[in-house]
């Protein structure tokens, strides 16, 4: 009788220290989401939500450690830019699967994706300044999952060869090269016309 009243105490115990299943899966979600926005940059609303889990639990070793990434992140600046790219870093494209995909159709479809998965938030015009031809024949093959928009639109400035420059509304793709740094050249050692040597005399 006395083993069975210790072990009815002992559990009881152990529900008390334990927070309610429901709590736990409500912290658990709630944890989830705060990652999912603290790998969107969206580091202040991270830091809200994992505040919120500590409460609930602050045993939560997981949701400390990120509220900590994110204090990090905010006292050195690192939240996401409002510029362009900004906007553009914050739009997640589920999949992206382009194979000798014309240059000019991947940009008419970066431009018409983030318009749809940002809801008609972000709208933005790509520039490309190279020829008709060029933006027909250059092709791109490029395959990724889950990739931020401007990182995608950097790996396709990359096989295109081109550079992305971002404006207030549009990315400008720019096929000319990067003109070389201008060359100073070099003095000679000695600036000085030397003499030359006088023939030897073949009779000494």
């Amino acid at each position: 009788m006395k083993s069975i009243l210790a072990a009815v105490s002992l559990l009881a115990l152990l529900l008390l220290a334990s927070p309610p299943l429901a709590a736990q899966n409500t912290a658990q979600g709630s944890y989830n989401q705060g990652v999912l926005l603290f790998n969107q940059g969206k580091f202040e609303e991270a830091l809200v939500i994992f505040e919120q889990v500590l409460q609930a639990r602050p045993d939560f070793v997981y949701a400390r450690s990120y509220a900590t990434k994110c204090k990090n992140a905010l006292s050195q600046n690192l939240g996401p830019k409002n510029d362009l790219e900004g906007k553009l870093a914050r739009v997640i494209v589920p999949e992206i699967n382009f194979v000798e995909a014309p240059l000019g159709d991947v940009l008419d479809y970066f431009s018409s994706r983030a318009q749809e998965l940002s809801k008609g938030e972000i709208v933005v015009n790509f520039i490309y300044k190279g020829t008709a031809e060029e933006r027909a024949k250059t092709l791109i093959t490029l395959s990724h999952r889950n990739v931020p928009m401007n990182e995608a639109v950097k790996y396709v400035g990359q096989l295109s060869r081109t550079q992305v420059k971002y404006e207030a509304h549009a990315v400008v793709i720019d096929p000319s090269p990067a003109p070389a740094p201008a060359l100073t050249p070099e003095a000679p050692a000695n600036s000085f016309p030397t003499t030359p040597a006088a023939p030897k005399n073949p009779f000494e």
